[in-house]
């Protein structure tokens, strides 16, 4: 009997199999709470700023130069091969304003199909964190050992989502920083203290409180 040459990819990092395996999330999405459901929990608004899609020609379009032919340096996109290890998605804003925002600090939910997966917390900008931090967390980066694992699961589990047809969000709340003022050697000086962590707590505690159970996707939780 003939054997195939063609190897299965093996996964990269174990863990993953736990929230995303042979091309599907292994957790129930409808089982987590609805983003309007936590927004009525917390009693403040939540801001939709941006959203997760393939890292697509049909998305991100080709840079040109004037004369509308392409410029020699383009993005790599993504191929829909198993064996692709590339950037997979990336984001596009919805409300530029907030999701470039680095004046404040910001705390996030990632949402699939409207139900909250993951709670986290950003000290730059949202585009820093999505773009920048979590799209770094690619096969490749991963095989060479120069992404963070949170980010590599996160990826993975937004490409498996948006491949499926999944619509996933990144919802937002503003967390301004706070000035104290500090004298010391002579000098005093406004300095700006960060608190998001803090309130990062507070909002995990609120979802875990209300829902006995921190989101599925909240691999590395604020303490």
């Amino acid at each position: 009997m003939a054997t195939s040459t063609k190897q299965e990819k093996k996964c990269e990092y174990e863990k993953l199999n736990k929230y995303y395996k042979d091309g599907k999330l292994t957790f129930d999405v409808s089982k987590e709470p609805t983003i309007a459901e936590f927004t009525d929990c917390i009693g403040e608004p939540i801001h939709l700023v941006a959203r997760c899609v393939l890292n697509t020609p049909e998305n991100f379009p080709y840079k040109t130069k004037t004369d509308g032919t392409p410029t020699k340096k383009q993005r790599e996109y993504f191929i829909d091969d198993p064996t692709y290890t590339g950037k997979k998605v990336d984001y596009l804003a919805i409300d530029e304003a907030k999701w470039s925002d680095s004046n404040n600090e910001w705390l996030y939910c990632l949402v699939y199909n409207k139900h909250i997966v993951k709670i986290g917390m950003t000290i730059t900008s949202l585009k820093q964190r999505w773009c920048s931090s979590y799209s770094c967390g690619t096969s490749r980066a991963m095989t060479k050992g120069s992404c963070s694992t949170t980010n590599f699961i996160i990826t993975e589990c937004n490409f498996g989502a948006v491949h499926c047809g999944m619509d996933v969000e990144i919802y937002a709340i503003s967390c301004p920083k706070e000035a104290v003022s500090v004298s010391r050697f002579g000098q005093t000086k406004n300095i700006y203290t960060s608190i998001v962590r803090g309130y990062e707590t507070m909002l995990c505690r609120c979802f875990h409180t209300t829902y006995k159970h921190k989101p599925v996707l909240c691999v590395q939780e604020g303490k």
